[in-house]
C-alpha cells in the first residue's frame, strides 16, 4: 500500500486566490449595492475580508494536512477533514473508470484531480502533484486490467474429438 498527500502547491495556489477573489467580491459588492448605506457596505467588506483571511492562514492549511490518500492492489481510500475526518474507502474490483483532470500549469499548481467512478459513487482524489496522479492512473489501470483479464479468461479449449454412444 502507498500513501499520497496533496501537494503543496495546490495549497499556495489557493491561499493566493482566497484574498484575490473576495478583493473583486468586495468591489462587485461596492458596485452593485451602493444603494445600500455605508456601514451596511463596510460590514459586509470586513465579513468578506475577515473569511479570506481565515480562509488562508488557518483552515487552509489544516486542511492540507488532514488530506491523505492509500492506494493499495485491493481498495483506495480518501482520508481528510479538519473537524470532523471523512473516510471514503472503494474497493479496486469496483472501480468502473477514471481519468485524471489536469488545471492549467498544473505542474506548478498542483490541481491534478483523479476521480474514481465505480457501482454507487465516485471518490475523488484532488490536489495531486503531477508525478503522483500519473503514477496512481498507471497503477490503477494496471491492476483494474489484469484483474479484469484474468477473470475473463475462459478455460483452455479441448482439441479431442468427443465420440458420440
Amino acid at each position: 500500500m502507498k500513501q499520497y498527500t496533496a501537494d503543496k502547491h495546490a495549497q499556495y495556489t489557493l491561499q493566493i486566490a482566497a484574498p484575490v477573489v473576495s478583493a473583486v467580491l468586495i468591489g462587485l459588492i461596492w458596485y452593485f449595492l451602493a444603494v445600500l448605506p455605508h456601514w451596511m457596505l463596510w460590514t459586509l467588506t470586513v465579513i468578506v475580508a475577515a473569511a479570506a483571511v481565515l480562509l488562508s492562514t488557518l483552515l487552509l492549511p489544516m486542511w492540507f494536512c488532514t488530506i491523505v490518500y492509500s492506494v493499495s492492489a485491493t481498495h483506495i481510500t480518501r482520508k481528510c477533514g479538519i473537524f470532523f475526518v471523512q473516510e471514503q474507502t472503494m474497493r479496486t474490483q469496483a472501480l468502473q473508470f477514471s481519468s485524471i483532470f489536469r488545471a492549467p500549469f498544473s505542474e506548478k499548481t498542483g490541481m491534478n484531480f483523479i476521480p474514481l467512478h465505480a457501482y454507487g459513487g465516485t471518490v475523488i482524489l484532488a490536489f495531486l502533484s503531477r508525478s503522483d496522479a500519473e503514477e496512481i492512473q498507471e497503477f490503477l489501470q494496471k491492476t483494474v486490467f489484469e484483474s479484469a483479464m484474468q477473470e475473463t479468461k475462459a478455460p483452455p479449449a479441448d482439441d479431442t474429438e468427443r465420440s458420440e454412444p
